[in-house]
């Protein structure tokens, strides 16, 4: 049984301040911007499909693992799309794709998302699903602009927003983009940024990238108040829902506030929310058992911290001091959104 949101949790502006607060004082790590996946020596138009195309699948990955090299979701879709690359595979090229049935990127998604490039042993799920994305992805980029991801951001002059033709408008038009909230859209052009493809002339027209690992931190901490108990009995049973609005929303609408009050620009928030949903704040507590759930620390990892033996929110979150806050769970849906 599912459960349909209504208006049911509000914005706590005040909270959303003491969170901003941690985070002014917080910097980035600046060995996480030179990783592999962002510096490797490629053409712009190899390095821009790489990246359009590793986006575009990249949800709900959490049985996404690399058994060898101990490499989850994200990370090991970094390592596959870095291998693609170099080895031209032809799932980075449309006019290639265009031509091959969504069972043939299957079987072939299979064997770049297996440690040993035995398909029995790929840990990629929804493989049909993110196979038709791909495809689809390929068709629109022929019809927008010729398949030639260096011609759309020519053309978008990079905005996200002009007279239909910024990045967020086309983008939008294929399907694995089509979020309202766009979340994979803003994240690949947050990647583009980081890998020095690309410099937007409108980011106060960013909207902040919000997956599910920032939902179940902000409500945490307390950003978000779930004000029906029956709902907060949904989410901390982590009980399906037909929808995460206005649960999303909301926290966009807390990461813009977070984002203003600390100093760090809106694009680089994803930086500090998602790595401690991902590793700190996740099934286990950095705050209480201790421990992250990814080794190494994604938080540790991303922000520079000279001890990592607590949370840098204690002294903020409502989660630390509070149970009802800690056994929050982010919304429970079926999406390829995030």
């Amino acid at each position: 049984m599912t459960y349909t949101m209504k208006q049911i949790a509000n914005l706590n502006r005040d909270q959303c301040l003491k969170i901003a607060e941690v985070i002014g004082n917080l910097r980035p790590n600046p060995t996480f911007y030179e990783r592999e996946y962002l510096t490797i020596k490629l053409k712009d138009e190899v390095k821009l499909r790489m990246n359009f195309f590793a986006v575009a699948i990249c949800h709900q990955t959490y049985k996404l693992h690399h058994p060898l090299l101990d490499l989850w979701g994200w990370d090991f879709i970094e390592h596959v799309f870095i291998k693609m690359a170099q080895q031209n595979s032809s799932l980075l090229n449309p006019e290639k794709v265009s031509l091959l049935s969504t069972q043939q990127i299957a079987k072939e998604l299979r064997r770049w998302f297996s440690y040993n490039e035995n398909s029995n042993d790929c840990t990629l799920d929804r493989i049909e699903e993110r196979s038709q994305l791909i495809k689809d992805a390929s068709e629109s980029l022929i019809a927008i602009c010729g398949g030639q991801l260096t011609g759309l951001i020519t053309d978008s002059k990079a905005y996200l927003i002009r007279d239909g033709k910024g990045l967020y408008e086309v983008l939008q038009k294929i399907e694995a983009y089509s979020d309202p909230q766009r979340k994979k859209s803003t994240f690949l052009i947050k990647l583009l940024i980081d890998s020095g493809l690309l410099e937007i002339g409108d980011p106060e027209n960013f909207i902040p990238i919000m997956d599910y690992h920032m939902q179940r931190v902000l409500m945490r901490m307390g950003c978000l108040e779930i004000s029906d108990p029956a709902l907060y009995q949904i989410l901390i049973a982590r009980h399906p829902v037909t929808t995460d609005e206005p649960i999303r929303s909301l926290c966009i609408e807390a990461a813009k506030l977070i984002a203003i009050h600390s100093g760090h620009p809106l694009i680089r928030l994803n930086d500090f929310l998602w790595s401690l949903g991902r590793s700190c704040c996740n099934n286990t507590t950095l705050c209480k058992d201790h421990l992250c759930e990814k080794s190494p620390c994604t938080f540790n990892q991303i922000i520079s911290l000279k001890s990592h033996q607590k949370c840098e929110f204690e002294t903020a979150c409502k989660g630390f001091e509070e149970d009802k806050y800690r056994k929050l769970w982010q919304p429970v849906i079926n999406t390829h959104y995030y």
